[in-house]
C-alpha cells in the first residue's frame, strides 16, 4: 500500500496499481487482465454444485430482462480496449475535477451526513456476507472490513487518493491498516489482489460519477462483454469472491472461477433487481441502448447462463457458483434494495446494530475530513450525465 500511497494524481494511482497487478511488460491492450478478461471455457470436471433450476433450458419460462430466454453462442470478447477510453477520462479528471463534487452523496437516500452512509454500508456488508457465506460470515472480521470499503463507494463519491492516503477512513480503519491486517492474517496473494482489486473499484467508481465518457461508448455496439466485464470491476465483486472462497476455505481456485462467479454475480443481481423493478431505477444498465437494449438484455443474462453452468460443471467449489447466483437471494433480503425503491432509509433494528458494534468497534463511522467535506457538498447539484449504481 505505500507504493500506491506514492501517487500524487489519479493517473500515477492508475498505473502504478496496473503495475504491481500486471508487471512491466504488459501490452496495456485487451490481453491486459487488469482492465479485460480474455475467456476460456474451462474443461468439464466433477460438479461439486448441482446446476441451478434457472438455466439455459428454463430461462424463457421467466420474465427477466425482457424474457426472451436463452441465445446459445452469446458474445464473450472484447470489442473496445477499455485502456485508451479510462486512461482519458482520468487525465481529463485529473486537470478538472471540482473539489465541490467529492463526498457527494449518490445513495439516493437524502443521507444527513456520511456517518449515516457509512453505517448503512456496513449494514449492507453485514447482510451481504451473511447470504453469501451463511453462519461463517463473521469469522474474520478483516473480510468484512475490506468488503465494507468496497460497498460504501458505490454510495459516496471518495476521491481514489484519499483511499490510498489515509484521508478516509472507516470506523478509524484505513485501507493501509486493513493491508497490514490481511498481511498478518496469511492472505499473501489473494491480499495484493484483493487491494488492487479496490483500488481499480476506486478509480472506476470516481470516473463513472464524474463523467459518462467510459460508459456512453461501453454501451454503443450489441455486444454486452465489455459492459458486463467493466460494470463487474466497478462491483467489485472479484475482490469479495475471494474473501469468500477464503471464509468458506474452499481451497485454490482458478482465475476462471474466480472471474465468472464475480460476473455471474453481478448479473444475477442485476436480473432480480430487474424482476423487482429495481434495476429500472439504475441510471446506468449494462443493457442500456437507443435502439438494441431488447437484444443486449438477452445477451447480458445468455452469458450468466453459459457461466453459472460452465462453473457447476467444471467443478468449482459450491461457494463460488453459490456467490454466483446469490443475487437471487439479497436482492430480495436486504433492505438495500427495498431502500433503492422507495428512495428512503429503513431504520436500523438492534440486531443489526450490535453486529455493527460487535465487528466493526466503537470509533466514529467517518473522520470530520469526511464529514466535513460531505456537509460542504451537500447543496452542490450532481453532475447532469447519467448517475451510475452498481449495487
Amino acid at each position: 500500500m505505500a507504493t500506491l500511497a506514492r501517487a500524487d494524481t489519479v493517473t500515477e494511482l492508475l498505473d502504478l496499481a496496473h503495475l504491481l497487478w500486471c508487471g512491466p511488460d504488459c501490452a496495456g491492450d485487451q490481453h491486459c487482465t487488469f482492465l479485460h478478461y480474455s475467456r476460456s471455457s474451462p474443461a468439464p470436471a466433477m460438479p461439486r454444485a448441482v446446476r441451478s433450476r434457472y438455466n439455459k433450458d428454463t430461462a424463457d419460462l421467466f420474465l427477466l430482462m425482457g424474457g426472451d430466454g436463452y441465445t446459445p453462442q452469446t458474445s464473450q470478447a472484447h470489442e473496445i480496449e477499455f485502456w485508451s477510453l479510462l486512461r482519458s477520462a482520468v487525465n481529463l479528471l485529473d486537470r478538472d475535477t471540482p473539489a465541490r463534487l467529492h463526498y457527494t452523496d449518490w445513495s439516493k437516500k437524502s443521507a444527513h451526513t456520511a456517518s449515516e452512509l457509512v453505517v448503512h454500508s456496513c449494514r449492507d456488508t453485514i447482510q451481504w456476507m451473511a447470504n453469501w457465506c451463511g453462519a461463517c460470515f463473521a469469522d474474520q472480521p478483516t473480510a468484512l472490513h475490506y468488503v465494507a470499503f468496497s460497498v460504501v463507494c458505490d454510495d459516496l463519491c471518495i476521491p481514489p487518493l484519499d483511499l490510498v492516503h489515509g484521508h478516509f477512513r472507516m470506523y478509524d480503519r484505513s485501507v493501509a491498516a486493513l493491508a497490514t491486517a490481511l498481511d498478518t492474517e496469511g492472505w499473501g496473494h489473494d491480499g495484493v489482489h484483493v487491494l488492487l482489486s479496490l483500488v481499480r473499484q476506486y478509480i472506476l467508481q470516481y470516473v463513472e460519477k464524474l463523467t459518462s465518457e467510459v460508459h456512453d461508448q461501453l454501451n454503443l455496439g450489441r455486444n454486452i462483454w465489455d459492459a458486463l466485464v467493466y460494470r463487474t470491476h466497478t462491483a467489485n465483486t472479484f475482490g469479495a469472491v475471494i474473501a469468500v472462497a477464503r471464509l468458506s476455505k474452499t481451497g485454490p481456485a482458478t482465475q476462471t472461477w474466480l472471474m465468472d462467479s464475480s460476473i455471474c454475480d453481478a448479473i444475477s443481481m442485476d436480473l432480480c433487481k430487474s424482476a423487482l423493478d429495481v434495476y429500472q431505477h439504475d441510471h446506468h444498465r449494462p443493457t442500456a441502448h437507443r435502439t438494441s437494449e431488447r437484444h443486449r438484455r438477452t445477451a447480458y443474462h445468455s452469458i450468466y447462463l453459459d457461466l453459472i453452468d460452465d462453473l457447476v460443471s467444471s467443478g468449482a467449489p459450491e461457494p463460488l457458483v453459490h456467490f454466483g447466483r446469490a443475487g437471487f437471494l439479497y436482492v430480495q433480503l436486504q433492505e438495500r434494495y427495498q431502500e433503492r425503491r422507495t428512495g428512503r432509509r429503513m431504520a436500523l433494528r438492534q440486531s443489526i446494530l450490535s453486529r455493527l458494534h460487535h465487528l466493526f468497534g466503537d470509533a466514529n463511522p467517518t473522520t470530520s475530513h469526511t464529514e466535513d467535506a460531505f456537509r460542504a457538498a451537500q447543496d452542490t447539484p450532481l453532475p447532469a450525465h447519467t448517475e451510475f449504481s452498481s449495487g
